[in-house]
């Protein structure tokens, strides 16, 4: 059934044609996007949007006169605006002085909390960042303050202390430049450095924000704590051995796994000794002549081997034998002394390791021959407990006349092996002769005598070094020194005796060498050896005979 269209049309709505219907104003929606990226809508203001650009300025107007003036042009009841008016309006909204001043104080403190808030940020998102606040840095600036100015204690400020002479300290520069750059790279303002109080607050406000943002169970912390991969990236781009020091023992403290450095795999982070070794190489580098810097190093590597060391770790033959070439060229026998028995007791160094190994030992060497000069060393020449003491280090010579390991010869010994890389025995030899060398210049005679009989022991391990040609030749140019700085006096000389014997006569006789022989050069005394099969038939004699012929060298040309 089709309906009609009049019932259907009483039923549609009627058009709204009174005045101002059109006009009907809706609520507005502003779009807006929360921290989670999701979308919600807010109803519009009304008024004018604020400006966003906070530097615009605005110049004030007074709008009465300006009305006037604009709609009475050309009637002459009212005047005109003119240059008076002007420069009027001019002094009248001129800015003031004071009022700039607040501004641009205002503007920078607005700067100096932007910045704050960016460094403290910055230093929570990078856990390799070497500038951390540890408690160490809170207790030195407890202690030293912040600024170089003379400070006060609470005992001057007594006026009988003071009428008493008593003098105010200065704080380090070096401590103070240390503590500045804590304070600049953890968004610390300047003017905490002005009071010592509020500069321990700010120093303890950052480090309480640095533990918060770690994670309060020890698995998530574990995960959380920077890898040893990102801790071999960051020691690269590190200038200074603060940088270093500071960059590891807070890895190690965020929980950064130990066991990268047991070189145990061929991965990244068996390679972290490696990283740390180069990093320390490269600083060390750029100041020959600073033993400061050296001094510094082997005390970071000292420190870093005991915090291994008691939780049942070791730092490994990368490191030791780092640790060993410098305490050698800062003349320290005592250090090299014990970093050489630590390098005896550390693991099985790989092949690639026992060459970087021997090319430390024999660069100690060296520079202990240096020691024994009066030019071309940072230390000074040693005196008669320092021979012996050095004596001792390449023996292993002890108070009971045994020879204990721990020495330079054993450790050589442990190295020499007949089924080493050609580059391996290359630095084995090289390693020998300076060994045999710096024999020769404590005027060890007997030990050098006996050393050529165990050289071709069939016993010995290091046969293969009897075999070389030149070797005759070193253990004849070191005992024509050793022979004239020996004693005038042979009785001691025996002939069945063993090496323990030979080593202890030789270590007593040191106090009664003579002086000048000490710093002798040994190329000096080498022109006067003969050739190989003399030197070697002049070495296989009995000793008193071999002392005789030797010093025979120097009145007769050489073959």
């Amino acid at each position: 059934m089709i309906r009609t269209a009049v019932p259907r049309a009483q039923q549609l709505p009627k058009a709204d044609l009174s005045p101002g219907s059109h006009q009907r104003r809706f609520k507005s929606f502003v779009k807006r996007v929360d921290k989670n990226n999701e979308v919600y809508y807010t109803l519009a203001k009304n008024g004018l949007a604020r400006n966003p650009d906070p530097n615009r300025t605005y110049r004030f107007f007074e709008m009465p006169n300006l009305l006037l003036d604009l709609d009475a042009e050309g009637t002459r009841q009212v005047r005109s605006f003119d240059d008076e008016d002007e420069q009027s309006m001019k002094i009248k909204w001129a800015e003031v002085p004071k009022r700039t001043a607040v501004k641009a104080q205002l503007k920078g403190f607005e700067e100096q909390v932007r910045k704050s808030r960016q460094k403290a940020h910055d230093i929570l998102s990078s856990p390799t960042n070497v500038w951390r606040i540890t408690p160490h840095d809170v207790v030195s600036a407890a202690l030293h303050g912040g600024s170089a100015v003379q400070r006060t204690s609470a005992r001057e400020s007594i006026p009988r202390a003071r009428a008493d002479g008593a003098k105010t300290t200065d704080v380090p520069h070096k401590q103070v430049g240390f503590i500045e750059k804590i304070r600049a790279e953890n968004g610390i303002p300047p003017h905490a450095t002005n009071e010592d109080q509020l500069l321990l607050q700010w120093m303890l406000l950052r480090y309480k924000s640095l533990q918060r943002s770690y994670p309060s169970s020890s698995s998530k912390r574990k995960q959380a704590a920077p890898s040893p991969l990102q801790l071999a990236q960051a020691l690269k781009i590190q200038s200074s051995l603060t940088g270093i020091r500071r960059l590891v023992f807070q890895c190690l403290a965020a929980g950064t796994k130990l066991s990268s450095f047991q070189n145990e795999t061929k991965s990244d982070a068996a390679m972290l000794p490696s990283y740390i070794r180069d990093a320390c190489a490269r600083i060390v580098s750029e100041s020959p002549t600073n033993r400061n810097l050296r001094v510094e190093t082997l005390t970071f590597l000292g420190n870093l081997s005991e915090r291994l060391s008691s939780i049942g770790e070791h730092l490994g033959p990368v490191l030791c034998g780092l640790a060993l070439k410098l305490a050698a060229e800062i003349g320290s026998l005592e250090a090299t002394s014990e970093w050489l028995n630590r390098s005896h007791h550390t693991c099985e160094p790989s092949d690639q390791q026992q060459n970087l190994l021997l090319e430390d030992v024999l660069s100690a060497t060296t520079s202990l021959q240096l020691t024994l000069k009066s030019h071309g060393s940072l230390v000074k020449v040693p005196d008669i407990a320092q021979r012996q003491l050095l004596f001792q280090l390449l023996t292993g010579i002890d108070e009971h006349n045994r020879l204990a390991t721990g020495s330079l010869r054993t450790f050589v010994s442990r190295l020499i092996k007949a089924d080493n890389n050609a580059r391996a025995a290359e630095l084995q030899l090289k390693l020998y002769t300076a060994y045999i060398t710096l024999l020769g210049q404590l005027g060890a005679g007997r030990t050098l005598w006996k050393e050529w009989r165990e050289l071709s022991s069939p016993q010995s391990t290091r046969t293969m070094l009897e075999k070389d040609a030149g070797i005759a030749l070193v253990f004849g140019a070191a005992l024509k020194q050793a022979v004239h700085a020996m004693p005038g006096s042979n009785d001691e000389l025996s002939q069945d005796g063993n090496l323990d014997e030979y080593v202890t006569m030789d270590y007593h006789a040191i106090e009664m060498h003579d002086a000048d022989a000490w710093r002798a050069d040994i190329s000096d005394t080498a022109k006067y050896v003969p050739d190989v099969a003399t030197c070697r038939s002049t070495l296989d004699l009995p000793l008193e005979a071999c002392v005789k012929s030797i010093k025979a060298w120097g009145t007769q040309n050489p073959a």
